[in-house]
């Protein structure tokens, strides 16, 4: 199976304040859209062996001859697109979809794998990511094309009026051997693009990509009765299911950094961290040639201590499984504090990312936090929230043993709020020689 990749340089590098662009790829930096191009790239080639880029010429100088990154072919396919408009960042993909003919696995580059994707799926005619039904960034966009443009496919028309409501596709990864299906999505983009040329500034260009892309690539599939085959189920409108680099690789083999996690210093760490860990000669090689091409993309580095802690947890979750997290006891952050105020409690702790004090109130699923005064087991607080009938009001029991692991994982990996009580020693060791060599300082 070929897995192929896109990049046309010209929306990243087209300077935007727009949070649905995609100037610096539309993460919080652009060191770490070059993190996640290696990241997604490596991955794939752990498990496919190779990985192609269709790009533009400033595509192939930034990533080939100047960042090595390690595609084993690339095709200089996307100078033709050079004269649209930048903001139509998914134009690219579009393009590339359509010059496939044999089977391919497009692959986002916010994208990584811990485990090859199922045989099932990719063998299929044509594949995606997930189903997304009524997700709210497409509604307003929406309604200003039928409100604004002077023509819009019928597929699209049909299928919203058909179902009475938005359905679409992710295409964080996307592909078969459907080339009709592809060609025929390049055909009316490209139709509903230039009749409304003049018309763009009306709407919200960046949302209008995903319409054209997965909502209308969604709607043709369904007029020409072409199967679409989906990746994961059940995936809610926060995309929390896809974004969950703290319970890799246990429970999360697939990672997409969709949207608004790019803008997250939680996510941006956690990418720069596991390019690290997973891939060190590759991500020291890189920063030296980032170094000497792009010096000024080097800023807010993970601090040592921090790394150090990160990748023994890494190592731990390596090799443990879900039942054994389950089982595994966890306290409070030696250096963190509950606090009762008039309002309520809070939890007070210094935030790992900029070591900045930082105080959250107890609402809502927090107050779990507080079970953790002492050394407590997700299985531990697991059996005791089932007795609580209130608090099964507001969650599905089947659903509560991997929310209470996310949850509990997320506040161990990056907040550092819970640490493993297998790990306190090590984790105080790792702070004191920090603050040792400070005092030195």
């Amino acid at each position: 199976m070929k897995v192929i990749q896109s990049f046309w340089s010209k929306p990243s590098i087209n300077h935007s304040d727009d949070p649905n662009s995609r100037f610096k790829g539309g993460w919080l930096g652009q060191k770490y859209a070059f993190y996640s191009q290696a990241l997604s790239c490596l991955t794939f080639k752990e498990f496919y062996g190779e990985v192609e880029l269709y790009t533009d010429n400033k595509g192939k100088e930034t990533f080939i001859d100047l960042l090595g990154l390690p595609y084993t072919k690339t095709h200089i396919t996307l100078n033709e697109i050079d004269t649209y408009n930048p903001k139509l960042w998914a134009l690219g993909k579009i393009f590339t979809y359509a010059k496939q003919d044999t089977p391919f696995i497009h692959v986002d580059s916010d994208v990584y794998i811990w485990k090859k994707l199922p045989e099932t799926l990719t063998n299929s005619p044509l594949f995606s990511q997930n189903l997304e039904v009524n997700f709210p960034a497409y509604e307003k966009a929406l309604n200003d094309i039928f409100i604004h443009f002077d023509w819009i496919p019928a597929p699209l028309i049909n299928s919203v009026y058909k179902h009475k409501e938005i359905r679409a596709f992710n295409a964080g990864i996307i592909g078969g051997s459907n080339y009709d299906f592809f060609k025929k999505l390049k055909h009316i983009t490209l139709q509903f693009i230039n009749e409304n040329e003049a018309l763009l500034e009306k709407i919200d260009v960046g949302i209008f990509n995903t319409i054209f892309e997965q909502q209308l690539g969604y709607a043709i599939a369904e007029k020409n009765n072409f199967d679409m085959h989906y990746l994961l189920e059940d995936v809610e409108p926060d995309f929390s299911k896809v974004i969950n680099f703290h319970t890799v690789p246990f429970d999360s083999q697939f990672v997409h950094c969709i949207g608004y996690a790019k803008k997250s210093i939680f996510a941006c760490e956690q990418l720069e961290a596991r390019l690290h860990y997973h891939y060190p000669n590759f991500y020291n090689q890189l920063n030296i040639r980032l170094q000497k091409h792009f010096p000024e993309t080097l800023i807010n580095p993970i601090k040592p201590e921090r790394l150090q802690y990160l990748f023994t947890m890494y190592n731990w979750l390596e090799n443990i499984t879900s039942e054994a997290i389950f089982n595994t006891t966890f306290e409070l952050n030696p250096n963190a504090k509950f606090i009762e105020k008039d309002d309520g409690y809070y939890v007070s702790y210094i935030l790992p990312q900029n070591q900045k004090q930082h105080e959250e109130k107890l609402e809502d699923w927090q107050i779990i936090l507080l079970y953790f005064e002492t050394a407590t087991s997700i299985k531990d607080l697991y059996d005791e929230l089932i007795q609580d009938d209130d608090f099964l009001k507001q969650i599905d029991r089947a659903t509560l043993q991997p929310k209470l692991t996310s949850f509990i994982m997320d506040k161990c990996i990056l907040l550092e709020v819970l640490v493993p009580t297998q790990f306190l020693a090590t984790y105080n060791e790792i702070y004191t020689n920090k603050q040792m060599t400070n005092s030195i300082v």
